[in-house]
């Protein structure tokens, strides 16, 4: 379909990549990963012919169609969003009009065959191009996406700029072009739309390209992995996963290759100089010279940024109820959000809220932050709680005079630069980039700034409304490790479920005016939901066989579950080991504070282990 041999591609500011050569073929799958900057935008850009390469050819199938699905927000156009995905297919619509206009000919001149028989050729190649089902395709695409039935016939205008790119998403998937670009297409998704495009895209039977920092998404829908490192474009099969596995093993062969060459490299050097002088060993001392000149050189591995550690404040310890909605009624006008909701957030309670678009999930959050007014009742905190409320849009907090690095640097407590840099660049903020006023960042550079900010900060109760849209893919997985550790309370929106498998340990499900807890991650939410989904009633009357064995593919969850719980629980005791031997340290006696400290971590893993144990025993009941 599109090949590209000895692609290179440069800006003044730099090379991106050089003698790319790719084969992207029907069927392909593939997603494009790399970091910021790398050049991810711009290989799709050559490839779509948006930009020329520098050199190189790029050749493409005759008559091949191609979607593009780009990350700017498409303007209002006057139409409802039906008509903008209608028009994507102007083909159907000309065909459409011609019908109709011979449909009228036919009906003035009956007795017309020239007519008759043009009618039918064009009803043909309607009906051939799909026109008699195009709308409800449409329609059906929209409903997927997150659009209700009555807002097909809105206008463009009336919706935000997310929605928008919902709409440019649903006018791609249409045309069924023989490949598809896509970048960043769950960006603006909630998560049961993206669940619902990694199903589409599953059955598509093009070629697709997408870029995206989803892991999860990624794993689902992608059969390749291309990788833009160090300006080398690297292919690698299978979904995300197995791209990190498979790195991992290249990684490591080519440190050994790199050691060893090293090592015959100083042995030669050494021979070399030892035997320079020596006329005897001339012609030896000649070759070992040469040889050296046309050793390729193997490049020594660079480290990478995800084995980083961020380290964030630990709040000290709070009352076990941080937060409680009492009685809470929430309305926006004659809508209805919340009714006598009754909901605690305790200590260490890590919580992933999820929902349908419109539940009040972010309201919820709102109302914890105390940014939003219950209608009725009342939002209660432990004595002394101090919160942290992080929203993409919340950045005012953020002075446009100040330089990146004093921004962050005057709530840092007295880092070193040192210490500051590292911390920035956990949030891919690097080099010149730190010396940045605010007031020239991006909208995503700002909500990562305001992000990192807020981290610093040691809060009992942090609420977080969608903190991974702005990071890469490395960035997601330094701050999924620091905030799976951390010991405050934690509420939060994403639809990225790796990040909620990572650092929630409780699911509530907003909806229907109130919100519904389980006991785990949002894997473990999953399995419970699909649980509830498949329990049968036989006339009216619930099955009696309640242990009655799952499915291969819900055994497989229980299975990963429980190997999760496996690495967890071990985790959790060699904490619980370590704050021991700190507590029963007589050079620690005196140390009040740090002693609290393992105290408090003791009592808040302790919580999480029991209830890992009773989770573990009711899977293993399933299997």
């Amino acid at each position: 379909m599109i090949q590209l041999e000895s692609v290179s591609k440069s800006y003044p500011n730099g090379l991106l990549f050089s003698n790319v050569n790719l084969y992207i073929k029907r069927g392909m799958r593939i997603g494009l990963v790399g970091q910021n900057g790398s050049g991810k935008t711009t290989l799709f850009r050559l490839m779509f012919g948006e930009e020329d390469q520098d050199s190189g050819n790029i050749q493409k199938e005759k008559n091949l169609t191609i979607g593009y699905l780009e990350q700017e927000i498409i303007t209002g156009t006057g139409r409802s969003i039906i008509e903008e995905v209608l028009a994507s297919y102007p083909e159907a619509a000309d065909t459409e009009k011609l019908m109709m206009s011979l449909s009228n000919a036919v009906k003035d001149d009956p007795n017309n065959n020239s007519l008759i028989n043009k009618l039918g050729e064009v009803q043909n190649k309607y009906e051939a191009i799909g026109g008699w089902t195009l709308e409800k395709n449409a329609k059906k695409i929209l409903g997927g996406l997150g659009f209700r039935d009555l807002q097909f016939h809105e206008p463009m205008e009336s919706f935000s700029g997310g929605w928008r790119m919902r709409v440019a998403l649903a006018s791609i998937l249409l045309q069924e072009p023989d490949i598809i670009f896509l970048d960043e297409p769950t960006n603006h998704l909630d998560l049961e739309a993206t669940i619902w495009l990694e199903d589409f895209l599953t059955e598509w039977k093009g070629a697709m390209m997408v870029i995206s920092h989803d892991r999860a998404f990624l794993d689902r829908s992608v059969n390749h992995i291309i990788e833009i490192d160090l300006k080398k474009v690297n292919l690698f099969h299978g979904n995300y996963s197995d791209y990190i596995k498979e790195k991992h093993i290249r990684i490591e062969q080519q440190r050994g290759a790199y050691k060893n060459q090293q090592k015959q490299i100083k042995d030669t050097e050494r021979f070399i100089e030892r035997f320079r002088y020596k006329n005897t060993k001339a012609t030896q001392v000649q070759s070992r010279v040469k040889q050296l000149d046309k050793m390729n050189i193997i490049e020594e591995p660079t480290v990478d940024r995800a084995v980083m550690n961020l380290m964030i404040p630990q709040p000290n310890r709070s009352p076990l109820k941080v937060a409680s909605c009492i009685n809470v009624k929430k309305e926006y006008g004659n809508n209805r959000v919340f009714d006598d909701l009754d909901f605690d957030v305790e200590r260490g309670q890590k919580i992933g809220l999820v929902g349908y678009n419109g539940a009040g999930k972010s309201t919820l959050l709102k109302m914890l932050a105390g940014v939003e007014k219950v209608t009725k009742g009342e939002v209660r905190y432990g004595n002394d709680i101090k919160i942290a409320y992080y929203a993409q849009h919340q950045l005012e907090v953020l002075d446009p005079e100040e330089t990146v690095f004093d921004s962050l640097s005057k709530d840092s407590g007295g880092w070193g630069e040192t210490e500051v840099r590292t911390y920035l660049g956990s949030f891919m903020f690097t080099g010149d980039e730190i010396e940045k006023y605010v007031k020239v960042l991006s909208g995503g550079e700002k909500a990562r700034l305001a992000l990192a900010r807020m981290l610093l900060s040691p809060s009992h109760l942090v609420l977080l409304d969608e903190p991974t849209n702005h990071l890469d893919m490395v960035s997601r997985n330094i701050v999924e490790k620091a905030l799976s550790k951390y010991s405050g309370a934690i509420v939060c929106i994403s639809h990225d479920r790796h990040f909620l498998n990572i650092v929630t340990n409780s699911t509530c499900e907003v909806g229907n005016g109130g919100v519904k807890t389980y006991d785990g991650n949002y894997e473990y939410y999953e399995w419970k939901k699909n649980n509830e989904k498949n329990s049968q009633q036989v006339n009216g009357k619930k099955n009696k066989n309640k242990k009655k064995k799952s499915n291969y593919s819900e055994r497989k969850k229980i299975k990963n579950r429980l190997a999760w719980i496996k690495k967890r629980t071990s985790q959790i005791e060699i904490i619980i080991s370590d704050c021991e031997k700190i507590l029963i340290d007589p050079d620690n006696k005196s140390d009040h504070e740090l002693l609290n400290k393992k105290l408090e971590k003791i009592n808040t893993v302790e919580s999480e282990y029991l209830k890992l144990l009773e989770e573990n025993e009711t899977l293993k009941s399933y299997l």
